[in-house]
């Protein structure tokens, strides 16, 4: 179990222990260069998987299974009945049933469904296949956020967290591209444009799975791509983390009283509601973006193309946001700012006449700009607040599934509320809730800051006291919110 090292024997292993700067920028490297590839791939195909019923839906699925009145918003909402059911067990499990097992899983059995979905032909079919693919998809994103955790510091893993959010954002534009060129394939071999969509893109998404069952490790320990050095240099890592922290490693066995902490810890609730809002934006804009644009009044194959520079916008500032967040080791003050701006997106999306279709545009770009770093570094923090294998992966698992909850309430909200095509109902709910999620933001950072300064205030009596307690983890006198 864990057990928290006293100060003199911190100060002989962090001198025994020390880390060749030059060596550890040459494995951290290689690191990205090896994980992030894995990670961005499965993340696109998962959000390429999920969202493509948008794209299918103006590309001829609503009239060949008789969507009417809200089917489709039923469809959409459906999927996060089951998405977000499995999320805890998944990241508390992911250890013991093995990253290069698990994951595979995942991926091969969403797949599965998303062939199948390119021949379904009734409304109850389509019910059955978000289900099944919400069931399969729901641990990837917790599982894959808990496994970067064991191969990056704290200070490292904002960039790298935001790498599967830019694959998200990115999963946006690859997919206006492979629905303008599949949709064209409307009638080849007797399947409508977008059963081609489904088709296709679950059969990228199978061999990926596959893939990934010979490529991804279950531990650095066991990478076949680090030698003995740099396995070695990724020990002593983790060993300055933790004495850095006050923690230890914990054991492989579960550690109840651990995922108890993170049931009982208010920070864990108050970052997972905030999660709440933000998804509420991010799950309305990356399904209902098709039908959105599409409601300014352009065709069909011409919305499918104005997504693309959307979420390549999206991709670069949050790719940006992400590494300034990690140089400064700064959070709030990146993630309040960015939730703002997209505010002042949903405000004129909701203030603008539906005849100034450049402007209506451009808000989409507004919209966009922080969605993606908001939701992203929100996972970012909750991952360097919780510290415990156990209660950090409770922590995330528990902030998915509050989180992704939204996805419930985003499939129901963007339905057409006025005659002009304009959905005030949508941006309504998403303007709330992202100026929820700002003030949310502010009393997270408030909170850290105030439990940061007690800790340094502490006099060694209290210290010791706090140690001899049996606080570790985050609890630990030692330990330090990154604010």
């Amino acid at each position: 179990m864990e057990g928290v090292v006293n100060e003199k024997d911190s100060q002989m292993a962090s001198s025994d222990s020390f880390i060749d700067p030059v060596a550890e920028k040459k494995l951290i490297l290689k690191l990205d260069l090896m994980l992030s590839p894995m990670m961005i791939l499965i993340f696109l195909v998962a959000y390429l998987d999920r969202s493509n019923i948008g794209n299918a839906a103006i590309a001829g699925m609503n009239e060949d299974l008789n969507l009417t009145g809200s089917r489709l918003n039923v469809a959409v909402t459906l999927f996060y009945v089951t998405y977000i059911a499995f999320e805890v067990p998944s990241s508390i499990m992911l250890k013991r049933l093995r990253p290069s097992r698990l994951i595979p899983f995942f991926i091969i059995g969403w797949s599965a469904v998303i062939i199948g979905a390119a021949f379904i032909q009734n409304y109850a079919s389509l019910i059955a296949t978000r289900l099944l693919l919400g069931a399969f998809e729901s641990g990837l994103f917790p599982c894959l956020t808990l496994y970067l955790s064991t191969f990056y510091q704290p200070v490292e893993q904002a960039r790298r967290v935001s790498y599967l959010f830019v694959a998200s954002a990115l999963s946006g534009a690859f997919g206006g591209l492979l629905a303008y060129g599949l949709t064209n394939l409307h009638g080849s071999k007797g399947l409508a444009g977008w059963r081609w969509l489904f088709l296709v893109e679950g059969i990228i998404s199978i061999v990926v799975g596959i893939a990934t069952i010979f490529l991804l490790p279950d531990n650095f320990e066991t990478a076949w791509w680090l030698n003995e050095d740099e396995k070695a240099l990724m020990r002593a890592r983790h060993e300055k983390a933790r004495l850095y922290q006050g923690i230890s490693v914990t054991s492989d066995n579960l550690d109840k009283k651990e995922v108890r902490l993170a049931f009982r810890d208010p920070k864990v609730w108050l970052n997972s509601l905030c999660q709440f809002c933000a998804n509420t934006c991010s799950f309305g804009f990356s399904t209902f973006l098709p039908v959105i644009i599409r409601g300014f009044g352009y065709s069909s194959i011409r919305t499918q193309l104005l997504t693309v520079p959307v979420y390549i916008w999206a991709s670069v500032v949050y790719i940006t946001v992400s590494f300034a967040s990690d140089h400064f080791n700064r959070r709030a003050i990146f993630m309040v700012p960015m939730a703002l701006i997209t505010s002042c997106g949903y405000a004129v999306q909701l203030g603008v006449s539906m005849n100034s279709t450049a402007v209506l545009y451009f808000a989409t770009f507004v919209t966009a700009t922080g969605i993606y770093c908001v939701v992203g570094l929100n996972v970012t923090w909750i991952i360097n607040s919780n510290a415990g294998y156990f209660k950090r992966a409770t922590a995330i698992g528990l902030q998915q599934t509050i989180g992704n909850s939204a996805g419930i309430m985003a499939g129901q909200i963007y339905r057409l509320s006025s005659s002009d095509g304009r959905y005030v109902i949508g941006h309504s709910v998403s303007l709330t809730t992202i100026s929820l999620a700002a003030c949310g933001y502010s009393a997270m950072f408030l909170l850290l800051r105030q439990l940061n300064r007690k800790r340094e205030n502490m006099s060694s009596d209290e210290r010791q006291r706090e140690i001899d307690a049996g606080n570790m983890g985050d609890r630990h006198p030692d330990f330090r919110y990154t604010l």
